[in-house]
């Protein structure tokens, strides 16, 4: 069997495997060790395992990775993350669709701490639905705002994907991060019309509530200033080069360790909690980065990178229909899985790609990321879609589909922006040099 073949047949014994709920980290470590084995022999692919375990646990620039769990975990514990939605609805719920707006906004906060769509759709899927619901909201535009809100917070720093992302492709975190600024201000500026043209052509339902009291939105904007504080120090701090990103994460660390004493808001239990938390998610990430590293030297081995950038050789001199294709792709996929599994199972094959097309590869993490994320709601499928259903099974799909659907288009306005105009992504990263 040809090295080209057994690199296609792993690739889909991957996406099958994943597909059946093998944990990701098992099925590409799997797939690396076995199709590495088959083509240099098993004491080869042993010693690789064992340089390549090694060199993921010791390597300086996955120490972010640990720094900026753990500053989550802390956020969470000191009640951070669950004092932004109701911070933003007593400020912006009275008006007509605000509830909404609220969510998308604590969504994107919730999602900054906690790093996973899926985790941060089920979670404003228990704290934001039932107060739409109990305020008269459509059903369809509470369902879409969550499920919207969710693909936020992959893209916000710190970002754990774009970490792992820089990791595998060796381009600079610290400019990944920066790039994230124009996009970020394009996704919620889009998804805001998104809530308020449905709203204005009579399409959706979203009565206007009684205003909260002065006291009420001062408290509201104190319980604001440390989450907005702590995103102002981390992209004030790596804009401005006064830290590195290794720096930036640690400092972040330490603030909201030193906000959660000060206020007297984590306990010994609390921080005893994040400890673990941070130690079983990191556990679980750098398996992944490991199980990724198996996976990326196989398909070394295998050829099956550079015949992909063969088979796109004949339009490789045209950047935009590479772009179209990749999109295609990454949306099929995100109907079958989520987004850190795309993104460990595509960058391997499509980085090559995008640099013989001559694509900026800081432009394209930002770009897959964004792709990746619609594809988690778009219909009829879509994984967010099921987390939403499975945490509210009393939402239709009919309400889901309708409720997205907004969304997506507002999702593929944003990415044809930002494949129009590339300096969206990458004006910031440049000016910081």
């Amino acid at each position: 069997m040809s090295g080209l073949v057994l690199g296609g047949l792993g690739f889909l014994a991957a996406i099958v495997m994943i597909f059946l709920e093998v944990p990701v980290a098992v099925a590409l470590g799997l797939v690396g060790l076995g199709g590495a084995a088959m083509i240099i022999g098993v004491s080869g692919a042993m010693t690789i395992g064992a340089t390549t375990v090694w060199d993921s646990l010791t390597n300086y620039t996955l120490t972010m990775l640990p720094l900026f769990v753990l500053m989550g975990n802390l956020a969470a514990q000191c009640g951070l993350s669950s004092k932004l939605y109701r911070s933003m609805s007593v400020l912006i719920g009275h008006r007509r669709g605000g509830l909404a707006l609220a969510t998308i906004g604590a969504s994107a906060g919730f999602g900054m701490i906690s790093g996973s769509s899926l985790a941060t759709t089920a979670t404003m899927g228990r704290i934001a639905l039932p107060e739409m619901r109990g305020a008269g909201y459509s059903p369809s535009l509470s369902a879409g705002a969550i499920a919207a809100g969710g693909t936020l917070g992959i893209l916000i720093p710190p970002s754990t994907v774009l970490v792992i992302y820089a990791f595998i492709a060796e381009q600079s975190i610290r400019s990944l991060l920066l790039a994230t600024a124009g996009p970020i201000v394009i996704a919620i500026s889009f998804y805001c019309l998104a809530i308020w043209v449905p709203i204005w052509l009579g399409l959706s339902s979203a009565p206007s509530r009684e205003r909260a009291t002065g006291a009420e939105r001062r408290e509201a904007l104190r319980e604001l200033v440390p989450p907005l504080g702590i995103f102002g120090l981390i992209m004030g701090g790596l804009y401005t080069g006064l830290f590195t990103a290794n720096e930036t994460a640690a400092i972040g660390a330490a603030v909201v360790l030193a906000y959660g004493v000060l206020s007297r808001r984590l306990s010994a239990r609390g921080f005893f909690d994040a400890a673990m938390d941070t130690a079983l998610t990191c556990g679980a990430l750098y398996l992944v980065l490991i199980g990724a590293n198996l996976f990326n030297f196989f398909l070394a081995l295998s050829g099956l990178p550079f015949s992909l950038t063969g088979l796109f050789s004949g339009i490789l001199d045209h950047p935009l229909l590479v772009i179209l294709l990749m999109l295609a792709i990454y949306l099929g996929l995100g109907t079958l899985m989520d987004s850190l599994a795309m993104l460990l199972l595509t960058v391997p094959l499509f980085v090559p790609v995008a640099q013989a097309a001559g694509i900026d590869l800081i432009w394209f993490g930002i770009f897959a990321v964004m792709v990746v994320e619609m594809g988690l709601i778009t219909p009829p499928v879509g994984m967010n879609l099921f987390v939403l259903k499975t945490t509210n099974p009393e939402l239709s799909m009919m309400d889901l589909w309708r409720g997205v659907t907004p969304f997506v288009l507002a999702d593929l306005l944003r990415v044809a922006i930002i494949i129009a105009v590339p300096a969206i992504v990458t004006w910031l990263p440049h000016a910081a040099i």
